[in-house]
């Protein structure tokens, strides 16, 4: 593809123009529109690549800061401000039913994420009295 150039990265684009008898037929003309083409399947691989992504997290009891609202920074390798990461439950599925209880407890307590280039702060109304384990899709 002489004529065509990789963006990295990748870089979408919704105005492709439409080929028609008065387009030229020369290969760097109609090469436009196939780099745009090109480019936007590298852009949807990428994205959904990253959506198949998955992350485990642990939020440590003894590592919350503040006296309510609680926060806690978790470093995330290769995290973006921008990226929206979806936040999920991260259970073994042998936990015992006074396991997941306390645990489902812990997870309530937490109401917001902040996505920060290489990290995420998490922030609780109470301070969880156990280490939550967490799953982030998406990264």
């Amino acid at each position: 593809m002489a004529f065509c150039e990789m963006k990295n990265p990748p870089e979408f684009s919704s105005e492709v123009r439409k080929w028609d008898r008065e387009t030229l037929a020369d290969g760097q003309e109609l090469a436009v529109e196939i780099e745009q083409l090109f480019n936007n399947t590298l852009y949807n691989k990428s994205q959904n690549e990253k959506l198949s992504n998955k992350r485990e997290l642990l939020l440590k009891a003894d590592s919350w800061s503040g006296g309510g609202p609680y926060s806690q920074t978790v470093i995330v390798a290769g995290i973006k401000a921008e990226d929206e990461p979806e936040l999920g439950k991260a259970l073994k599925g042998t936990e015992t039913i006074e396991e997941v209880k306390a645990y489902n407890k812990a997870f309530g307590f937490i109401y917001h994420g902040e996505v920060r280039n290489g990290e995420v702060v998490f922030q609780a109304y109470k301070k969880p009295a156990l280490d939550i384990p967490l799953l982030l899709k998406g990264v």
